[in-house]
């Protein structure tokens, strides 16, 4: 007789004999469960580690191939079938253990469609994903990295022709890529409507514990909530660039913006953050923050690839390796204020699958949700502009860090209305794109630019009708995954608001820093880095903060002070 391996002989087990308790059966099941797929998971991560930090082919197919054998393990009809009928147990009352199948099973929800069409799938996305991140957009025939670009649409004043080559070479990769993103976009419909959903947007929102429809309602609730200020924010936002380059107005275009995408605000008067950032150790000042606050950062920081290299992904990101410990972030720092942004957001994503609980079961130790780690990552992240942060780590008067701190709270109000903004084009775009991704290339270009005047106030430039959408690298590769950013934002301001009222302490009580206050550290890791994914998010967050989650705290404090 064949010897029998892995799940599938417990599931035999189980639905044969049926020897010993039920619950001993699914704690079995999440023991093989665990031995099977977190080898097959380590290996994802470190190949598209190496594939991210060297731009090597074999390593995008060593994680293609990978992901594929994960894909193919989690396919297994008999395993989800057996899933189904524990989780419909109402007689199952651990509930530690039903919240454990609860987040396998969404993984087995989400690969139960044709074998071939997965494969399909994953080799799609890895062709996109590599032709991203090796992708160098050129100017006047001469290749410019990100940073660079980046670098020109900030500091650019003078030569407007040369702005927008600038900027319409941060778009150039969406021509090259969206004919396949549609083509992604209509196999991951294929998918889902094969599981029973509507489409991709739909499943991937209810697979990650978020109804659409609740998700729309909460960002008409942002529409009707900053529509108004910040329509009054881009007035002030077009008489500063205006007034810098020398135009009317009603003439300012999309590179007229300092982010290819709009995505952030703008460099203000008093606020040259990049002056207090120059000569600085990026990674050195980041250490000393968490340092600050009771995080330690340094064996994450050992382990990371953290500057330019050739052929590395440009962008930056965090990956938790193995689920055991094994941390690490990507960047390409350079010394200036965006980067040090970006490096204390990706230290916030790591910080919080460092400190996850140690004894937590496999299946919970991962964040609450993708949103909940977005928003530690955004809530660090936002130090970059704290005068309290120039001040204790960057050595700046405190007086010269004062007199910037009102333009500096300035700039974040405009940045997180700006950003919040792109977010509604995102979410409401990706939504459309898999309500029909049939509609083709230029009915996609109009609608982008649609929702761009509708929710940036951006003109459209006369006769573009180029695919600016695909050059977006989340909707390629990250699918409907926007909305974590918004919602982390949203989380980000209620645990602010909880930790200034719970855990902040000063002598006179008149900071409201997170730098240097070890409360904080100890706050997040007991409320919510430790409890990982072992409730509902929701949950989590009434637990830590006292309500669900609310977009009044972010209300309060970017739009009605």
């Amino acid at each position: 007789m064949k010897r029998i391996c892995g799940i599938v002989a417990v599931i035999l087990l189980m639905t044969g004999c049926g020897t010993g308790s039920r619950e001993a059966d699914m704690k079995a099941f999440l023991n093989n469960y665990e031995a099977a797929v977190q080898p097959i998971s380590t290996r994802i991560a470190l190949a598209s580690w190496n594939a991210s930090v060297t731009g090597d082919e074999a390593q995008y197919a060593a994680a293609a191939e990978a992901s594929l054998e994960l894909t193919r393990y989690h396919a297994n009809p008999a395993v989800y079938q057996q899933l189904k009928e524990w989780l419909a147990d109402a007689n199952l009352q651990d509930k530690a253990l039903r919240r454990q199948l609860e987040l396998v099973f969404h993984s087995y929800e989400a690969r139960q469609g044709d074998p071939d069409l997965l494969k399909r799938i994953i080799e799609a996305e890895s062709a996109v994903e590599q032709q991203f991140n090796t992708f160098r957009a050129t100017v006047d025939g001469k290749p410019i990295p990100d940073n660079e670009l980046k670098t020109i649409l900030v500091t650019e004043t003078k030569d407007m022709e040369h702005r927008q080559k600038v900027w319409d070479a941060t778009k150039q990769i969406g021509a090259t890529v969206a004919e396949q993103v549609l083509e992604l976009a209509r196999m991951r419909n294929e998918l889902a409507r094969s599981l029973g959903y509507d489409n991709y947007f739909q499943m991937s929102l209810r697979l990650s514990e978020i109804e659409p429809d609740q998700l729309i309602a909460l960002f008409d609730q942002l529409d009707d909530t900053i529509a108004d200020e910040f329509g009054r924010v881009k007035d002030e936002i077009d008489t500063i660039q205006a007034a810098k380059y020398g135009l009317k107005k009603d003439g300012l275009m999309p590179w007229h913006y300092e982010d290819p995408f709009f995505q952030s605000g703008i460099s203000m008067e008093g606020v040259d953050l990049d002056r207090f950032y120059s000569e600085q150790d990026i990674v050195d000042l980041a250490t000393r923050f968490y340092a600050g606050i009771g995080l330690d950062v340094t064996d994450i920081l050992e382990r990371s690839s953290l500057y330019e290299q050739e052929g590395k992904m440009q962008h930056a990101f965090c990956t938790h390796i193995d689920r055991a410990g094994d941390v690490r972030i990507l960047c390409n720092i350079r010394p200036n204020a965006d980067w040090m942004d970006t490096t204390l957001h990706e230290l916030g994503h790591a910080v919080y699958d460092k400190y996850l609980g140690a004894d937590l079961p496999y299946m919970f130790r991962d964040p609450a949700h993708s949103f909940t780690t977005e928003a530690i990552a955004n809530l660090f992240g936002r130090q970059a502009k704290d005068p309290e942060f120039l001040i204790t780590y960057c050595g700046v008067a405190e007086s010269e860090a004062r007199e910037a701190g009102q333009a500096l709270r300035r700039s974040t109000r405009f940045q997180q209305l700006v950003f919040s903004r792109w977010c509604q084009v995102m979410v409401r775009f990706e939504k459309a794109l898999y309500e029909n991704p049939d509609a083709g290339v230029e009915h996609f270009n109009n609608l982008w630019w649609e929702l761009k005047g509708q929710y940036q106030l951006l003109q459209k430039p006369d006769g573009r009708n180029n695919p600016d959408w695909a050059s977006k690298i989340h909707v390629a590769i990250y699918p409907v995954y926007y909305h974590n950013y918004m919602m982390g934002e949203l989380l980000a301001s209620q645990l602010y608001a909880t930790m200034m009222d719970t855990v902040i302490t000063t002598a006179d009580g008149s900071h409201d820093t997170l730098c240097g206050q070890p409360g904080v550290g100890e706050f997040l890791t007991e409320k919510v880095f430790k409890p990982g994914a072992s409730l509902p998010w929701n949950d989590m967050i009434e637990q830590a903060t006292g309500s669900k989650l609310s977009a009044e705290y972010y209300s309060a404090q970017f739009v009605s002070n």
